[in-house]
């Protein structure tokens, strides 16, 4: 190829991937001035200040986060958020309702920590949106971006949100734990649990001489 042929071609292909990227930011969900992608969670806020990203999330679940203000929080407030949190990436508003959860049960945990006693309601729903958080990662395994969603919430919870709760320990036995440690021992033990099963079945497949080549 002549050299004023190649030049010809790689300024085609230059104008054809700046014509390609300019597409691609166009599609881009915007994430400036705190919106945030529907399928992505909202971290906890830092020193108190409700973070910009929330804006959809309350917009969606506005009784839930009234409830919150008001510090009184009860089972038909939260129906929708668990059941979205519950309904995972098959639900339209799973990530709003992962990141509404998440800011609740900070909210709550806040509260409960301050008071001279916790209010044994508050505890059992921190409880109840344990176990529901450990249904929610137990039952999203094909789903990884969800499954990892709803693991950082519950990290970012158990950095921010300490507060004694009941649970199981890793011996199976009643215990107290703090806010999410069980949730996360659960989630270690289901992805030990999963690689376990991948090996046997690589192994069992070839033996019998079935694995893909």
């Amino acid at each position: 190829m002549s050299a004023p042929r190649a030049g010809r071609g790689a300024r085609a292909i230059a104008a054809l991937s700046a014509a390609l990227l300019g597409g691609l930011l166009a599609a881009a969900p915007a994430t400036a001035a705190g919106e945030v992608r529907p399928g992505a969670y909202c971290p906890l806020p830092q020193a108190g200040v409700e973070p910009a990203c929330l804006d959809p999330a309350r917009a969606e679940y506005d009784d839930f986060f009234a409830a919150l203000e008001a510090g009184d929080v009860d089972d038909a407030e939260s129906l929708q958020v668990e059941a979205d949190v519950a309904g995972g990436g098959a639900s339209v508003n799973a990530y709003l309702a992962l990141s509404s959860l998440s800011y609740g049960y900070y909210r709550l945990a806040q509260q409960a920590a301050s008071a001279p006693a916790a209010d044994p309601a508050t505890i059992a729903r921190l409880e109840r949106w344990n176990a529901l958080l450990a249904r929610a990662y137990a039952t999203s395994a094909d789903d990884r971006s969800y499954r990892e969603a709803v693991h950082a919430a519950a990290s970012d919870l158990h950095r921010r949100a300490r507060v004694r709760v009941g649970c199981v320990d890793a011996e199976g036995q009643p215990a107290e734990c703090d806010s999410t440690e069980a949730v996360l021992r659960g989630f270690d033990a289901a992805d030990r649990e999963v690689g376990i099963r991948g090996a046997l079945r690589r192994l069992l497949a070839r033996f019998l001489g079935t694995e893909d080549s």
